[in-house]
């Protein structure tokens, strides 16, 4: 879950989306949110770190694919969706040779040391803020994420499922609840979706750049990973177990949750950037992601910016999946 950030109104007045608890039992339908809090002097700070050097450069040798094949649909509701959902996994585990995913955090199987996310190539079409214009965007990147993470998966064992998106311009009913227009993007396990909120983006923040809407759909994603995996059901299982988000105990794996997926965005970047996707896209999702946190909320659920922009950077530069192991991480890197 993210938090919103915080601009002068120009010119409607800033809304800020409430913020997701977690639901109890095995699932969970957690609404993890991309919110964001900007800061002009981190975000030149990040920017002068990054174009200093690129990410880590992996790439694998695993001969498995996966294939991803979406249409567009559009309502009259403004809600755009990829109308088909894939599975694809040649691997067996369990006794009907289903791979299943594993409920896990910190010794989660998908912790294979070397393991990164594959360089990918990504043709992403010209960028327009209109509904329809970022659907065509999200699903041209999603392929193209689900290839860069495909190989990590499949070498754990787990299952390699490709999301649904939808992309929506109104209030829309989900299984975790009304999403409303006006608040960020969430993903939701409870039928392995992402929410893009095109009109939050566009009208709330105001945001114009491709990169910051690349990197927010990176981000759900990476809660798509932790759903696909297990990690996402251990998560809400502990959490339940901590008293949720009226403990501190619940918060702290909140923010270890968030900052994973913000880590997995980083390798994510660092992927489709070493498969020659344009800086003019990945400075820009990195720096937006460095200056989301939780200074001006009155909930500790998401890590500071100074802790954000470490994870984003951490999974970017490293790309590998142990450094994006939150859960075992010290509670001063996840504050």
């Amino acid at each position: 879950m993210r938090l919103a950030p915080q601009r002068p109104p120009q010119p409607m007045p800033h809304m800020r989306p409430p913020q997701r608890r977690s639901n109890t039992g095995v699932i969970v339908a957690l609404v993890l949110v991309g919110v964001a809090l900007l800061g002009v002097g981190t975000v030149g700070a990040m920017a002068a770190s990054i174009t200093s050097s690129r990410a880590s450069d992996y790439s694998s040798t695993s001969s498995r694919s996966t294939s991803t094949n979406s249409s567009e649909t559009e309502t009259s509701t403004g809600t755009t969706t990829s109308s088909e959902e894939s599975e694809t996994s040649t691997s067996t585990s369990g006794n009907d040779g289903e791979v299943k995913p594993v409920s896990a955090l910190g010794d989660h199987p998908l912790n294979i040391p070397g393991n990164g996310a594959m360089n990918t190539s990504c043709n992403l079409p010209r960028f327009s803020t209109d509904v329809t214009s970022q659907d065509r965007f999200y699903q041209a990147a999603l392929p193209c994420l689900m290839e860069a993470w495909a190989p990590a998966l499949e070498s754990a064992d787990l299952p390699v499922r490709t999301p649904t998106v939808i992309t929506t311009g109104d209030n829309i009913e989900t299984p975790c609840g009304t999403r409303r227009w006006n608040q960020t993007a969430m993903y939701c396990p409870g039928n392995h979706t992402i929410y893009m909120t095109a009109r939050y983006y566009a009208q709330v923040e105001q945001r114009t750049n491709a990169g910051v809407y690349l990197g927010q759909f990176a981000h759900e994603f990476g809660h798509a990973l932790q759903g696909m995996t297990g990690i996402n059901s251990a998560y809400g299982d502990a959490s339940y177990d901590a008293g949720g988000s009226s403990t501190s105990a619940g918060l702290e794996l909140t923010r270890r949750s968030e900052l994973q997926a913000t880590c997995f965005e980083g390798m994510t970047l660092a992927a489709l950037q070493n498969g020659g996707v344009s800086n003019d896209f990945i400075f820009p999702a990195l720096e937006d992601s460095s200056d989301r946190g939780d200074e001006h909320t009155n909930v500790r659920d998401h890590g500071s910016t100074s802790t954000n922009a470490a994870w984003v950077e951490q999974g970017f530069r490293k790309n590998r999946i142990t450094e994006c192991n939150t859960w075992l991480a010290a509670a001063s890197d996840v504050d």
